[in-house]
């Protein structure tokens, strides 16, 4: 028959368990986020300087991704559980990124 100590015991190692994958979670998302951060500069980028080029086609493919992939930063930001230094980063990256998405509302 279990004791006391077995169950807290058992408590003690679930609670280190989800602990652990609670700080996984947070280093994938963001993970997640950086990238999508970089990738949504690079399609922003892309798209300007095909419009600049003339090729409207391909400036609207890469100005979609990119509003996407800043889009989708954007939602999950709010439930990214990091703080300090590395949220203040994905923060301050996201705001350099916001003028150029606003540029590519002129591609149409």
């Amino acid at each position: 028959m279990a004791t006391f100590m077995d169950y807290l015991q058992e408590a003690h190692h679930r609670l280190d368990r989800a602990r652990m994958l609670d700080d996984e979670a947070n280093r994938t998302g963001l993970a997640f986020v950086t990238t999508e951060l970089a990738v949504s500069r690079r399609f922003a980028e892309a798209a300007l300087a095909a419009f600049s080029a003339g090729e409207r086609g391909d400036a609207k493919q890469a100005a979609w991704a990119a509003k996407t992939t800043y889009r989708a930063v954007q939602r999950f930001l709010p439930k990214l559980l990091v703080q300090g230094e590395e949220r203040e980063q994905v923060v301050r990256k996201l705001g350099n990124l916001t003028p150029l998405i606003e540029k590519l509302s002129t591609i149409k």
